[in-house]
């Protein structure tokens, strides 16, 4: 048997300072704390092929959010303080207060993983003028929208 070699094992290297990522949501502004862990960013892959159920796409993208915005654990002057989560449950207020519709939620949540993907994000225009170009896959419900607008799946774009 061969073998394939080790992997995790690589220390994170520092990134560099820069302005941190920032997005509104619903007039408050929010700043990426996090990353979404590659694992996560697999099945996040997985949901937009198809290769998983909707729903456990929807719970990878409200993980991705809540990597996104809390703080990680971490070693401050020798001492571990632990994850922060208070941006993401005060994203959470806010998308229940106001009742933010799930199209929108999916919308962020895709911006976030395109960020942090290394792919570049679009902003999309104010008004929508219409319905999304998408359709939405017949084994789901017509009342959830697909979990990736506007992406088509992997074996679709192989099979030409």
């Amino acid at each position: 048997m061969a073998h394939l070699g080790t992997f995790g094992a690589a220390q994170r290297e520092a990134r560099a300072y820069t302005d941190p990522d920032t997005f509104e949501f619903c007039g408050e502004r929010f700043e990426v704390k996090g990353e979404i862990p590659p694992m996560l960013m697999l099945q996040l892959g997985a949901a937009a092929s198809e290769k998983i159920e909707q729903t456990e796409g929807m719970a990878a993208l409200w993980e991705a959010v809540r990597c996104s915005l809390t703080v990680p654990e971490r070693e401050v002057d020798g001492e571990t303080r632990p994850a922060d989560p208070s941006e993401f449950q005060r994203f959470y207020r806010l998308a229940v207060s106001h009742s933010v519709p799930l199209e929108e939620l999916i919308r962020l949540a895709m911006a976030l993983f395109e960020l942090q993907g290394g792919r570049p994000t679009e902003q999309r225009p104010a008004s929508a003028g219409g319905p999304l170009p998408t359709s939405t896959p017949s084994r789901s419900s017509s009342s959830v929208p697909p979990v990736w607008p506007g992406m088509t799946p992997v074996d679709q774009v192989l099979a030409g």
